[in-house]
């Protein structure tokens, strides 16, 4: 390996492969990356819980066992952070709530401790809204996560503290969770790979507030990076399976493209990135059509309409740890200057709530909304062909974005057309703005088709990012 080139620069796959040839070892790896951390997270307060001190004792041990000759996993001493919202063992695990400031538990959640089994080492976790309840990662624990393109931008939610510490080269890896676009919306803000799988994909024990019923239908945990290659390989340690991304069998396949929701009109920057994503996977023989889902603002009601009195419940006792929150009384105390949830997720906890009730007693409950999605998903791209669009109107907007806007109206690419229909999505990175944010787009697939988002995402990064450069801080 070069001297030239940054441990921190480096992908997940360079990284093990690096490791796993002696050429550099678990110690410097972990020391790089808590060095990087340290000097970009005064900025950007991604990291709100770290675990360095543990990190070095793991990286000891991972050394020793490369030196001992001992058998290795595929992430051996590869770092990684992971979304406050899942739990891990012995760590401060809040999910950014203040009733659970204090709260470590007892074992990890399910899908850390398959990346942990695979031999990656943990830095810390990463902030989140209250209850990952927003699309700004800002808290009354923590505050407020910044954007490391620029400090006044915001990296979305509810996986934003994921997202700019990846971007920011503190982390090559993290694990992130996805209910309305929480993976996909900050992956695109910061110009990272996110892959939010199918619905229900990947186990959720661990994960808060916890996914059941038509909660679980709408959400999925995934992985994050700055490579396509690096999400797949850790999508497969997460599965336990390989999965076959084959370029070739693209070919003939159709590719559904558009540029706006029929809502709200999208910028020139995330045309032009929707158009060059469309271009690449035409070169290599996807036949492409211009279409879309109909009904575009009766699906972002949908979302809303499939929560049922179950579903609101569990939010509300999400907020609560285990204990009901109710949206007005939480409202009352904000009020009145004691607020246990920030003012940002409780706007959006109101609307989704109430938005909810009042669909339901216009008879209202989504469930053919879903069905209806998933139809013309199929009959837009069938089993194996892509669809491709915008994640969000702009490139990353200034902090504050969600007090100045109806949020739910900028979210249907992510939020109606994917998490409604439980859909797997991926966020691809494509290129720059010409105020030199991150643009990324969102490729779409039919249930079960990971393989095949990701194979169309491999390409599309060959061609537009066939190199990874990150914001300078």
């Amino acid at each position: 390996m070069s001297r030239e080139m940054s441990l921190t620069d480096l992908s997940v796959v360079e990284l093990a492969r690096h490791i796993r040839t002696r050429e550099v070892s678990p110690i410097d790896v972990v020391e790089a990356h808590i060095a990087r951390i340290e000097a970009v997270n005064p900025r950007i307060n991604a990291v709100v819980t770290s675990t360095f001190e543990t990190a070095r004792h793991e990286a000891q041990r991972a050394t020793e066992a490369i030196e001992q000759d001992q058998p290795l996993g595929p992430l051996h001493g590869v770092p990684f952070t992971a979304k406050d919202c899942l739990d891990v063992a012995d760590v401060r695990s809040t999910t950014g709530l203040i009733s659970r400031t204090n709260r470590h538990p007892h074992q990890d959640a399910t899908v850390v401790a398959r990346i942990r089994q695979a031999g990656a080492i943990l830095l810390g976790k990463t902030n989140v809204p209250d209850n990952c309840w927003n699309q700004e990662s800002t808290n009354l624990l923590f505050g407020r996560t910044n954007n490391p393109w620029a400090i006044e931008r915001t990296v979305g939610g509810s996986s934003g503290g994921e997202a700019a510490i990846i971007a920011a080269g503190g982390s090559p890896l993290g694990i992130g969770s996805d209910i309305a676009g929480s993976i996909r919306l900050p992956a695109h803000f910061t110009g990272i790979v996110g892959l939010r799988p199918t619905s229900s994909t990947l186990p959720e024990t661990g994960n808060w507030p916890p996914a059941a019923g038509r909660l679980a239908d709408m959400e999925a945990i995934g992985p994050m990076a700055r490579r396509v290659e690096d999400v797949i390989l850790a999508f497969e340690i997460l599965r336990g399976q390989k999965i076959a991304t084959d370029e070739a069998a693209l070919q003939g396949e159709r590719v559904a493209f558009w540029f706006s929701d029929g809502l709200i009109p999208c910028s020139q920057a995330v045309v032009g990135g929707v158009q060059a994503a469309v271009n690449v996977l035409q070169q290599i023989g996807m036949d492409a059509v211009e279409d879309r889902p109909r009904a575009q603002l009766s699906n972002g009601l949908g979302w809303a309409a499939y929560f049922g009195e179950i579903e609101r419940d569990a939010v509300a006792r999400g907020f609560g740890d285990g204990m009901a929150y109710q949206p007005l009384d939480e409202l009352r105390r904000t009020l009145f200057g004691t607020p246990r949830v920030s003012s940002g997720s409780l706007f959006y906890w109101i609307i989704s709530h109430y938005g909810a009730i009042g669909l339901r007693a216009l008879g209202i409950d989504g469930t053919q909304w879903r069905e209806n999605l998933r139809e013309q998903f199929f009959d837009l791209v069938g089993e194996r062909g892509v669809a491709v669009c915008p994640i969000f109107p702009v490139t990353a907007p200034r902090h504050g974005w969600t007090k100045r806007v109806l949020a739910p109206l900028t979210t249907i690419h992510t939020q109606a057309w994917v998490n409604l229909a439980g859909l797997p999505g991926l966020t691809v990175p494509v290129g720059r703005s010409g105020n030199g944010l991150p643009i990324g787009v969102q490729l779409v697939g039919a249930p079960g088709a990971e393989r095949v988002i990701l194979a169309a995402g491999l390409a599309i990064q060959r061609y537009l990012m066939p190199q990874w450069r990150g914001p300078t801080l």
